[in-house]
């Protein structure tokens, strides 16, 4: 052990130069922490994603619009509608012929087909996307959901609606 009198004789640079790079360091992580909303920063860590069926695209919904709260719900639809997968794809189950793309198995003629209300496609004259086939890739598929569900919540006041929920 050295003596106390060395302590008294280290120079203040020796103390500064480390202080200063801490601080640095707490400040950088500070403006990290605090410029990124709790609820995206956390979505990982919810405890309904321990039990969550389709916890790889979590994330991904979350950056696509979705709120942790209705994770859980969207979480249920993509693995019942395509048991989350992304190219899941329905061509048979439809009476009316149409096909079902992506997680959330988005029908094509109601939202991405041109109609005589939507001469492009709803989900196209949205924004969303610019193909039925633009569906298969999750965050365009998710964004495409949230589309949806904003329309649904608005227009019937429950926005999963869509997926009968």
């Amino acid at each position: 052990a050295k003596p106390l009198y060395y302590i008294a004789q280290i120079k203040p640079a020796k103390i500064v130069r480390p202080m200063k790079t801490f601080i640095k360091l707490c400040i950088v992580f500070a403006i990290a922490f605090f410029t990124c909303s709790p609820e995206k920063a956390f979505a990982h860590q919810t405890p309904a994603r321990a039990k969550a069926l389709c916890p790889q695209w979590w994330d991904i919904a979350v950056k696509a619009g979705w709120t942790v709260k209705q994770l859980p719900t969207l979480d249920y639809i993509m693995y019942r509608e395509s048991r989350c997968r992304k190219v899941a794809h329905n061509t048979t189950l439809n009476r009316d012929g149409s096909e079902d793309l992506g997680l959330t198995q988005i029908n094509d003629w109601s939202w991405c087909k041109p109609t005589r209300w939507q001469p492009k496609g709803w989900l196209q004259a949205m924004k969303v996307l610019e193909s039925c086939e633009d569906l298969f890739d999750p965050y365009i598929n998710l964004r495409a959901a949230k589309a949806l569900y904003d329309y649904s919540e608005e227009r019937n006041g429950n926005g999963f609606q869509p997926w009968g929920k």
